[in-house]
């Protein structure tokens, strides 16, 4: 009885102990993508210093904002692609999006 008791704490430790890293991993993961969409953000800033009429890239940096969290900033963009590229239902679909999510657009 002691030893199916000592057992199952073992085996609890031992699963708390896989849930953390599963955490620490996740957190690890979310950071790294937090990074990545940032330098993706000043990439296509830069690109856009130079072309500032790209809907496209207009567009990729809404979405960018947008996952980042970034909401306001995601309008913004969305705003200014929705100009150069009057009626691209992407752009529509985000802005919906944005709505739902409690902010609104100008647009």
């Amino acid at each position: 009885m002691l030893c199916a008791a000592i057992g199952i704490v073992v085996v609890g430790f031992a699963l708390i102990g896989v849930l953390f890293q599963q955490q620490k991993t996740t957190d690890l993961d979310n950071t790294r993508s937090m990074i990545e969409i940032q330098e993706r953000i000043q990439e296509t800033i830069e690109h856009l210093r130079s072309n500032p009429k790209d809907g496209s890239a207009l567009k990729l940096l809404g979405a960018l904002y947008k996952e980042a969290g970034f909401y306001k900033e995601a309008v913004s963009a969305y705003v200014s692609a929705s100009r150069e590229l009057p009626g691209d239902r992407e752009i529509q679909r985000a802005f919906i999006d944005l709505r739902a999510r409690g902010h609104a657009s100008s647009n």
